[in-house]
């Protein structure tokens, strides 16, 4: 068998070419093994999310020295409003006999956790978990975006870290004088931050990128935000937990790297789960879903997923 998966971000795309055994797809739990790949290949910079993929499934196959594949998995950011476009797209242009697009939230469940039983969240500048008992049964919980979700997400604790070092030059109760420094440090007059987070499109990136400095206030006010951060990560993640599923989530984003108190409230929230590290990234997710393609055992019901066949 032999299996190709892309995984596309907002600006990026990386894609890897393996071999496999019919019979297993990889391990039981679809895990895709490192000494499977054959070739791998990524871009930068990309504008278009449909030749993206199909620039990156001729460059592996051309590195493979192949004409065509037994599928083609890709899962991508904003599946939601660009599936009907890279539906169109893709397939006809992709040399394989089964093409499966999805969100990329599905990719990075299988790439987490496989094709298993469980939750996944993923925590960076967002939030959001998907849930599954591989029965037919899916959730997927927050993810709403900076201004509605993404509770406990980098931008909830940068806006929240903010919004203390405001109060603090107001002289507000629940004000962090350590905040408001750090604000001063980085932005100078705090009106040059407002005016920034007004203006800028990636104001999400930039609230994401003050979580340093909350973490290294180090008072009170910023621990208490961390603390409640861990606290509504691990609501996310027990909601995303369908009944009768096994009670086993792994956790995957940066945020997840900073330890300290927003880990100990995740921790102590969750209870008796079992917390797993990620298995691979969304490239092996992806290509755990192109071996189950072949072998007719895709996920149930499975959440932003479209089977292409030749």
């Amino acid at each position: 068998m032999l299996v190709i998966g892309v995984d596309v971000g907002g600006t990026g795309a990386r894609g890897a070419l393996a071999k496999s055994d019919y019979a297993t797809g990889g391990d039981a739990e679809g895990e895709a093994k490192g000494d499977d790949i054959v070739a791998t290949a990524e871009l930068a910079g990309i504008t278009d999310r449909a030749d993206a993929v199909i620039a990156l499934v001729r460059d592996l196959l051309a590195q493979a020295h192949l004409s065509e594949v037994d599928a083609v998995a890709m899962g991508s950011t904003g599946f939601q409003m660009l599936g009907a476009t890279l539906m169109e797209r893709i397939p006809p242009n992709v040399a394989a006999q089964r093409v499966v697009l999805c969100s990329d939230m599905l990719t990075s469940y299988a790439g987490a956790l496989g094709l298993a039983p469980g939750v996944v969240i993923a925590a960076g500048t967002g939030a959001v978990a998907l849930g599954s008992d591989m029965r037919g049964t899916w959730r997927r919980v927050d993810g709403w975006g900076y201004l509605l979700g993404d509770h406990g997400g980098g931008s909830w604790i940068g806006r929240h870290g903010m919004q203390a070092a405001l109060r603090a030059a107001d002289g507000r109760p629940g004000g962090s004088r350590a905040l408001y420094e750090k604000v001063v440090e980085r932005f100078g007059d705090p009106a040059k931050l407002v005016a920034e987070i007004t203006e800028r499109v990636d104001r999400t990136g930039l609230m994401a990128s003050f979580v340093p400095a909350v973490v290294e206030a180090g008072d009170p006010v910023a621990q208490g935000i961390l603390a409640e951060a861990g606290g509504h990560l691990a609501d996310t993640a027990l909601a995303a937990l369908p009944e009768g599923a096994p009670r086993v989530i792994v956790t995957t984003g940066n945020l997840f790297q900073i330890g300290g108190v927003l880990w100990e409230a995740f921790v102590e929230r969750l209870g008796d789960v079992e917390l797993r590290s990620a298995k691979g990234s969304g490239v092996d997710g992806a290509l755990a879903l192109a071996k189950a393609a072949v072998n007719g055992q895709l996920p149930q019901n499975a959440p932003s997923l479209a089977l292409f066949s030749a």
